[in-house]
C-alpha cells in the first residue's frame, strides 16, 4: 500500500485539505507537504498515529489492505485486544509476541 495514496484517500473522503489534516493531527504544515512535494518524504510511524488520531481510526484502520476475512477468530480476538491496550504499554506487549517467534 501507498502510505500518501492512503492519506489522500481519507482527507478526500473527509473533504479535507492537506491544510486541514495538518491542523486537526496537529502535525506542521511543512511536514505534511513535504510528503507530497518533489522531495515526498515517508510520514513518521509517530506522524502516522497522529493522523489516525486526526481521523479518529485505528492504525490497523490506517493500514486497511489487512484482510479481515481471512483473519482467524483469535487473530482478529488479538488485534482487537491490542487496540486496547494504553499506548505506553503497546511496545512491551509487541516484545511479548517477538519473544515467542524469536
Amino acid at each position: 500500500m501507498d502510505i500518501h495514496k492512503r492519506i489522500l484517500e481519507l482527507c478526500k473522503e473527509r473533504g479535507w485539505t492537506l491544510y486541514k489534516l495538518a491542523h486537526e493531527a496537529g502535525i506542521s504544515e511543512a511536514t505534511v507537504y513535504g510528503w507530497f512535494n518533489e522531495n515526498h518524504f515517508t510520514p513518521s510511524r509517530s506522524s502516522i498515529e497522529d493522523i489516525c488520531r486526526a481521523f479518529e481510526i485505528s492504525v490497523a484502520a490506517f493500514y486497511n489492505d489487512i484482510d479481515l476475512d481471512k483473519l482467524t477468530p483469535q487473530q482478529m480476538e488479538l488485534l482487537t485486544l491490542f487496540e486496547k491496550v494504553p499506548d505506553d504499554k503497546k511496545s512491551v506487549i509487541l516484545d511479548i509476541v517477538r519473544s515467542f517467534v524469536n
